[in-house]
């Protein structure tokens, strides 16, 4: 027995010792591969689109547009129409439907070339770039609030009887 150093001299029973086992890893086979499934490639953007598909009230699949052709369309107008009329009413003092009354046909064939200006890109697909300010969101956004704007405008001259402006 040794002197100090050993566990029994302290109060202590020695814990028997246990021999250390190597675990031995081995590698398993890989399990077999799965076959790839296809991935199924994008749709193909079309370059063009019908004349019925422009006049659709849902944008077709593809489009570059951010609304539906009737409502570019139809902003368009109504951005054009709106300053159209109210600049004519504030010149002359007419209300709209006497400015329509003198000049119809000038009146509608101005409105079938900015239609025809409208359908052009949409059926080539034509993608238009935003230019700083200009974009078709803000596009999309003025064209309704001409279209509530005009409807203002010949709303009140229909009840009233005269020039709004």
């Amino acid at each position: 027995m040794r002197r100090g150093g050993d566990a029994t001299s302290r109060g202590r029973a020695l814990a028997p010792r246990t021999a250390r086992r190597a675990t031995a890893v081995r590698a398993s086979e890989e399990p077999a591969a799965e076959p790839a499934t296809e991935v199924p490639a994008a749709p193909a953007v079309p370059t063009s689109f019908t004349l019925a598909q422009a006049f659709a009230f849902s944008g077709p699949e593809g489009s570059n547009f951010a609304g539906s052709g009737p409502e570019i369309m139809n902003g368009r107008l109504a951005m054009l129409g709106f300053v159209a009329a109210a600049g004519a009413e504030i010149a002359t003092g007419e209300p709209v439907y006497q400015q329509f009354g003198e000049a119809p046909t000038q009146i509608l064939l101005t409105i079938a070339l900015f239609t025809a200006a409208s359908v052009v890109p949409f059926l080539s697909n034509t993608k238009a770039e935003d230019a700083g300010m200009w974009t078709r969101e803000k596009e999309l956004l003025n064209g309704r609030a001409a279209m509530i704007g005009m409807l203002a405008l010949l709303g009140f001259e229909a009840v009233k009887h005269v020039p709004c402006l």
